[in-house]
């Protein structure tokens, strides 16, 4: 065969993929036919058994195309950093960054996700097996990463966990009818549950917060404020959170804080426009069992570091100070947000 009728081959196929995905999104594949994916290609129904013998394998074959694409966009994002614990966030932020660039890829491939396919030996189902172990196994390399390097308990087995964190992000990106009229019911955003999720799944792997693996290195291995901003700006847009105002910064700032940091105790004493004020406890940082102990002062400024950088990110006509610290004696970290040059 020639290159050029290869490419023509490549092309077709790559239409009625492209057909069978927007179908199974806007219909669902159990209402899926393979006339409609047909009449949407623009190729005679004969056409499509040339490359799929059946719907469940072309169902397959989305499924991979998919996951395929969703893998480079993860790899990209975790090459991007050096440690463990940062490309498992670079992980978890791809794949938000993924369901929300193009909604109608994540809604077939939620839709997708229901199907058992059983045909093992069928050449779709191989390729859709090999994308999905492909995730799973860069997620344990990354888990493996952060054990050798004291991040990540090491009780932890990297492979069954890199299989669950898929499983648990998929719904908590996707929550099933149930869970949504739930949250609906007690007034939680989707925004929040999702942080909740992605806080639960960092905590019980992780030995520390991020931030204090970052405050325990030396300021010569601490990353610069730009790389910190990076990762900031990208969860922040990867998750669409508004930062208009203080009342906007506000709320992003509580979910940004508990997937960097863990998760606190917030009392706001003052929230306008304008700026907020809120007293924090229950701070993952600073565990009050180490109370008694010397703190090395790059943990104390830590905090300080990370507040102002990611305030400045959302939004930089605003700052961030903290006066009272749970670090240096005070019962509460009172943290302050406002306008850098109020009118």
């Amino acid at each position: 065969m020639t290159t050029r009728m290869e490419r023509k081959k490549e092309e077709k196929k790559e239409a009625i993929l492209d057909a069978a995905e927007a179908i199974i999104a806007e219909k669902g594949f159990r209402y899926m036919t393979m006339d409609q994916v047909a009449n949407a290609a623009d190729v005679a129904k004969g056409t499509l058994y040339l490359y799929f013998k059946n719907k469940i394998s072309l169902c397959a074959a989305v499924d991979a195309w998919i996951n395929k694409e969703l893998n480079h966009l993860i790899e990209g994002k975790m090459d991007k950093y050096n440690t463990g614990s940062e490309k498992i966030v670079a992980a978890g932020t791809a794949t938000v960054e993924f369901s929300l660039k193009d909604p109608q890829k994540w809604k077939a491939a939620t839709e997708l996700y229901q199907i058992k396919f059983k045909d093992t030996e069928d050449p779709n189902v191989q390729e859709f097996l090999h994308e999905v172990n492909q995730m799973i196994q860069m997620l344990a390399d990354a888990y493996r990463q952060g054990i050798s390097e004291g991040t990540i308990w090491e009780e932890l087995d990297p492979l069954p966990t890199s299989i669950y964190v898929r499983m648990a992000l998929t719904n908590a990106f996707t929550p099933t009818h149930e869970q949504k009229m739930l949250l609906e019911l007690n007034d939680i955003s989707q925004e929040h549950y999702l942080a909740v999720a992605w806080n639960l799944l960092n905590r019980s792997t992780h030995v520390k917060s991020s931030i204090r693996e970052e405050s325990e290195k030396s300021l010569e291995e601490q990353r610069s404020p730009k790389e910190i901003k990076k990762e900031i700006k990208e969860m922040a847009d990867s998750l669409g959170l508004n930062a208009g105002n203080a009342l906007e910064i506000l709320d992003s700032w509580k979910i940004l804080s508990q997937i960097i940091m863990g998760k606190f105790e917030y009392n706001t004493i003052e929230a306008t426009e304008e700026k907020f004020m809120v007293h924090v406890r229950g701070c993952p940082v600073f565990n009050p069992y180490e109370k008694g102990n010397s703190f090395n002062i790059n943990m104390i400024e830590g905090c300080q570091r990370y507040s102002r950088i990611l305030v400045e990110t959302l939004n930089p006509k605003y700052t961030a100070r903290i006066n009272e610290r749970m670090c240096k004696g005070d019962d509460y970290c009172e943290v302050i947000v406002e306008l850098k040059n109020p009118d």
